[in-house]
């Protein structure tokens, strides 16, 4: 596990080359703080940070070939890289170290592009051909891993973080105000765009070339869905444990500690349960609780390590300690991710992977399970929808039983009333046709509430503010005539996992030099649940139907029917409370919330509706606050001098 840097400029010394190079490195030194390398060839220079985690004396990178003409760095990890070593090893191949990196190597010089189809991992490479004069990138096959790039005037940027590329080019940071329109509504900028109009996402399956002063990219990898009809259930659950065993069995191989983010669900608690089953002892678990119990799931976490005899931690966090830490974590979120991210469960993913760093190195998780096997509520609202649409008339679905329910709520108090508003809003939103429930159901901000809130020259140049709301492939495969849960689940693992959870997890992991194991988003993992059909993932106000059919004899009975709880804080009230002066002073300023780009009064009215009570806007005023955060410190260049580094 590493960062990687790289730079293709023709006509810069070597002297110049290293030296760049090495301010790329020295910004992403919380990626690999165990070591650094670098290797300059002919107008062409590659370099790393490491996290040692294999072959922990021998793996120092750049490594390079025996004719010490083809030079590789690697951040990530090559599962299955000792089935490829023997392979190679039967080709003539002869290799000086242990390292997972040094077999990619290898696969290149014998397979060509091809390589990437024979590793099976998570990772972000670059390998520089000084016989072919050319330079390599590539990104894992479900992008756990990632890689940006940049090219201008026949010179090519790239590395794992954006900052690296701005500090060798500091032009590369004009920001790009069109992707205003995806991050309100997303709460995220979808690849292959940034927040940037010089810099580059390399999408996920992909491998680029930059040769001859030209850079292509193209896919090795892509998933389709295509539902199986031929098995039976119980043959869907012996194929779907068999994966999960050598997913999670390949996962632990290790030369330093390693444990198991256990947050109390049916995800994280599989994973537990696989690797109690491969022979991990101790299993080291980590949790993250919070002393209000709605937000807590500390309990139920507890509940499987108890069952599994884990060595468990807990990290029990007060709001008062959330509350006062809570600038410098929104700073240090913006800085590692380098473009406004509007998840806010970045915030205990920071904390919990902080703990996880006291005691190991590495860590698996259980992400992935509600995109691949349709545990989100998103799903089961989906095929509500078509039902009600189906069943009820339209013109009493669209208005008549809704508004009902309205008027009905009028008359209710408390919880009830919230209730019966709710149910309204679900069913005024079941009739819609798909596309529009799809939206409506997802988006952070309507699109109408946005443009009132940006200013009508930016709300018109803002990308995906219009009826198109997501990049083409994914905007057409939501207007195809599969069945609904396939088209959401399709759309989902390409967009909110790839660019959401994703993201989220490499980087407040690696800002904690924590490296990060996604068992259930092992690609052949992806490529079962494309061809599983949707009847075995969710039915009525059950999700996960084939999970849960794996684990019903591996976990508590509590665990295996757990509904799904989001892992998130309490912004609502912190925004109402202790965090007021902190909000008012980031988003009622023009250096963080620029008048060009952001009716004041519009935002000044979400503020003072979300004091009185009168609505609930802290999702809206989070996604202000990163932005805000973002601004002042990438575009206004002032960031708070709690962080460890600087932005330029």
């Amino acid at each position: 596990m590493c960062g990687i840097v790289g730079v293709v400029a023709p006509g810069l010394s070597s002297t110049a080359l290293e030296r760049l190079i090495g301010s790329m490195n020295d910004l992403i030194v919380h990626r690999g703080p165990d070591d650094s390398g670098c290797i300059v060839r002919q107008s062409m220079a590659i370099g790393m940070r490491r996290l040692s985690i294999i072959d922990l004396s021998g793996g120092h990178q750049p490594i390079s070939n025996e004719t010490n003409d083809i030079h590789i760095v690697c951040n990530g990890e090559i599962y299955n890289f000792r089935s490829v070593r023997d392979e190679l090893e039967k080709c003539g191949h002869v290799f000086k170290t242990k390292s997972d990196s040094e077999v990619v190597l290898h696969a290149y010089e014998e397979y060509g592009d091809r390589f990437l189809e024979k590793i099976g991992g998570m990772f972000g490479l670059a390998i520089l051909d000084e016989k072919r004069n050319r330079v390599l990138i590539a990104r894992d096959r479900v992008g756990k891993k990632p890689m940006f790039y940049a090219e201008k005037d026949g010179r090519l940027w790239f590395g794992s973080e954006m900052k690296s590329l701005i500090a060798a080019n500091p032009a590369l940071a004009e920001p790009d105000y069109r992707q205003l329109g995806a991050f309100f509504q997303h709460g995220y900028i979808l690849q292959p765009d940034t927040i940037y109009k010089g810099i580059r996402r390399l999408p996920a399956g992909h491998y680029g070339v930059f040769e001859n002063g030209v850079f292509h990219h193209a896919p090795y990898w892509e998933l389709s869905f295509s539902p199986d009809e031929s098995k039976s259930q119980q043959e869907w659950e012996e194929e779907l444990d068999t994966l999960l065993k050598e997913s999670v069995k390949i996962r632990l191989e290790s030369d330093v500690p390693l444990g198991v983010f256990l947050s109390g669900g049916l995800d994280s608690s599989a994973v537990v349960a696989y690797s109690h089953e491969a022979g991990l002892r101790p299993i080291k678990t980590f949790t993250i609780g919070f002393d209000r119990e709605e937000w807590d799931e500390s309990e139920d976490a507890e509940l499987v390590a108890r069952h599994f005899g884990t060595e468990h931690h807990v990290l029990k966090i007060s709001e008062s300690d959330l509350c006062s830490s809570f600038e410098e974590i929104l700073n240090r979120i913006v800085f590692h991710c380098d473009e406004p991210f509007g998840d806010s469960s970045a915030i205990p993913m920071y904390h919990v992977s902080k703990l996880a760093r006291q005691h190991v190195k590495v860590i698996l998780s259980g992400d992935g399970g509600d995109e691949l096997f349709a545990g989100y509520t998103s799903y089961q609202g989906a095929l509500f929808a078509q039902k009600y649409q189906q069943r009820v008339p339209s013109f009493l679905a669209r208005n008549v039983i809704p508004n009902l329910v309205e008027k009905v709520s009028t008359i209710l108090r408390g919880s009830l009333r919230y209730r019966a508003q709710r149910i309204s809003r679900v069913l005024r939103n079941s009739a819609l046709p798909m596309v529009q429930g799809y939206r409506n159901r997802s988006s952070l901000y309507d699109a109408s509430s946005l443009r009132k809130l940006l200013q009508p020259d930016v709300a018109q140049d803002a990308i995906y503010l219009g009826e198109q709301f997501l990049p083409k492939p994914w905007w057409d495969r939501l207007h195809s005539d599969r069945d609904v849960v396939a088209q959401m689940s399709e759309v989902d693992i390409h967009t909110y996992m790839l660019d959401d959870i994703l993201v989220k997890v490499d980087r407040m992991s690696m800002a904690n030099a924590l490296e990060v194991r996604s068992p259930i988003l092992d690609y052949r993992m992806l490529e079962l649940a494309a061809r599983l059909p949707s009847r075995f993932k969710v039915r009525g106000n059950k999700g996960k139907l084939l999970l849960r059919a794996v684990l019903k004899k591996k976990l508590p009975e509590r665990t295996s029917r757990k509904k799904k709880q989001g892992f998130s804080v309490p912004l609502r009230d912190w925004f109402r409370g202790q965090l007021k002066p902190l909000i008012h002073d980031y988003l009622c300023s023009s250096e963080s919330l620029p008048d060009t780009l952001f009716n004041p009064q519009t935002v000044q009215q979400i503020l003072q509706e979300h004091d009185r009570g009168t609505a609930d806007h802290s999702t809206r005023i989070w996604l202000l606050l990163v932005f805000a955060a973002w601004h002042r410190m990438y575009v206004a260049n002032k960031p708070p001098a709690f962080l460890d580094y600087q932005t330029s």
